[in-house]
């Protein structure tokens, strides 16, 4: 079975398009809801002290080998099904 180098290049694009697609709609989506935020203002300086230290602020992303990996790897598999899919449409569609 040979592999048809453009479907691959069209398969890792789509894959690559889809998963920047993915985070900008993230960022996008908080853009939103930090927009459309309104905090409640009766009643919050009495719990200022406690809420303090309640409320963690962000976290610590760690890319370390093992996610970079599966991170890896799952783009590939993205990739490699995107790439059967179509090249099983393409023979379908030519038998037919």
């Amino acid at each position: 079975m040979s592999i048809n180098k453009r479907l691959g290049m069209e398969s890792l694009l789509v894959t690559l398009l889809f998963t920047l697609g993915f985070m900008v709609w993230n960022v996008i989506q908080g853009m939103l809801m930090t927009l459309n935020h309104t905090p409640e203002m009766l009643n919050n300086a009495s719990s200022v002290t406690s809420l303090e230290s309640k409320v963690d602020f962000g976290s610590i992303a760690r890319w370390d080998t093992t996610s970079i990996l599966v991170a890896a790897v799952g783009f590939l598999l993205l990739a490699a099904a995107y790439y059967g899919l179509r090249s099983g449409i393409q023979r379908w569609t030519q038998r037919s």
